[in-house]
């Protein structure tokens, strides 16, 4: 499911128009971004929590020259359901 997929499920379930659909899909996402750049957690009781986690990207050997590159830090997000979600 993608995002034009989100704001057609909310114009069917609502009275929303499409624009209006589309504006509050957009804004959520970024109350979302905005939430974990801040704290690095947003809950959302009954459904989940969303956690930004960073980890260390796999370094390398270049077997021309034999020097060993190291990994980069790599910032993801993790979502973890509701044991409501994990119900269903």
């Amino acid at each position: 499911m993608n995002r034009s997929d989100l704001v057609s499920l909310l114009k069917q379930r609502s009275s929303l128009s499409a624009e209006e659909a589309d504006w509050f899909v957009r804004r959520f996402f970024e109350i979302l971004a905005a939430g974990l750049k801040r704290d690095g957690r947003v809950e959302l009781r009954g459904f989940g929590v969303f956690k930004l986690s960073t980890r260390m990207q796999a370094g390398f050997q270049n077997p021309k020259d034999g020097r060993y590159y190291g990994g980069m830090e790599l910032r993801t997000i993790k979502f973890y359901p509701s044991a409501l979600i994990e119900e269903t």
